[in-house]
């Protein structure tokens, strides 16, 4: 099943009196029960297209077909209401408040969908257990690891149950055990034939644990590869 088609994406911006056109004609899918990764270098259009496909950003040409709902089609109150119902975001800084505990931040989006704030705390304690942070549920950000704090943000992406996973530089702040650790997560999240993870990363340390990787430059989609043929192109 694919959970996202883009098709024929472009995106101009403007600058002065001319416009910069940074996505060309990209057509891509993602697709359920997969960890797709897209990579290359900075400046040639991965976060701008993830803020496409995220309904963040309008495309100036083609569509995205989120779930089989074009965001074409919709207004931006529908788009933010697609967004919450279905994508889970994780991000390089976490974003975590500092003022919450780790249950608290992992237990928001519950909350922002209206669930008892008593209620929606206890399923995030429960999510956080899961992933091996049952004995840091009740501690404060500054009182975390990087690596506690990520998994405090996968917890926060996933509470709600969404059908797509977008992270953007997951790894980078991490050093290479504890990225290791949290990519396996995400890696048992993909295995899921109901969820699809993008991974926007420089990281090549994590390349192995994707099922496609999607290699941009210049503002198109210049190869889609399995893992195992981009590392040797790479190496």
């Amino acid at each position: 099943m694919v959970a996202v088609r883009i098709e024929h994406i472009c995106k101009d911006f403007p600058v002065d009196d001319e416009s910069i056109r940074v996505l060309d004609d990209i057509n891509a899918e993602i697709r359920m029960g997969e960890l797709t990764m897209l990579v290359g270098p900075s400046g040639c259009g991965k976060t701008t297209l993830i803020s496409i496909v995220t309904g963040i950003l309008s495309a100036s040409e083609g569509d995205v077909w989120l779930f089989d709902q074009s965001l074409l089609a919709l207004r931006d109150r529908q788009k933010v209401l697609l967004r919450r119902e279905n994508i889970g975001f994780i991000f390089q800084q976490y974003n975590l408040l500092p003022a919450l505990t780790a249950a608290e931040n992992a237990a928001m989006p519950l909350i922002a969908a209206g669930i008892a704030h008593d209620q929606a705390v206890t399923s995030a304690r429960k999510f956080l257990s899961s992933i091996g942070m049952e004995d840091h549920t009740e501690k404060l950000p500054r009182q975390l690891s990087g690596g506690q704090q990520q998994r405090v943000a996968i917890a926060r992406a996933l509470v709600h149950g969404p059908r797509l996973i977008v992270c953007d530089e997951p790894t980078a702040a991490l050093d290479a055990k504890t990225g290791q650790a949290v990519m396996q997560i995400l890696r048992d999240i993909a295995n899921d034939e109901n969820r699809a993870v993008l991974i926007v990363t420089h990281d090549n340390r994590i390349y192995h644990f994707a099922d496609r990787i999607l290699e941009m430059s210049d503002g198109r989609i210049i190869g889609d590869y399995h893992p195992r043929d981009f590392i040797h192109k790479e190496s």
